[in-house]
């Protein structure tokens, strides 16, 4: 609070710049666990309607509160 408001301005966008990339990073990373799983046989392809059925009980939940 102590910095100029053009200073405080281009702080905030490197922040968030910064937490931008960061967030890239993680799903990359994510991402290619994903993958390694899928080709492992770790994971197994389901059809959307299976997904949203497996999801729905978490949603539904998550909404009453």
């Amino acid at each position: 609070m102590q910095l100029p408001d053009e200073q405080q301005e281009m702080l905030l966008k490197i922040l968030h710049h910064r937490y931008h990339n960061n967030r890239r990073t993680e799903i990359a990373i994510d991402a290619r666990k994903s993958l390694e799983a899928f080709e492992s046989g770790e994971l197994r392809t389901q059809s959307a309607r299976d997904v949203i059925a497996e999801l729905r009980p978490g949603l539904d939940a998550a909404e009453a509160l």
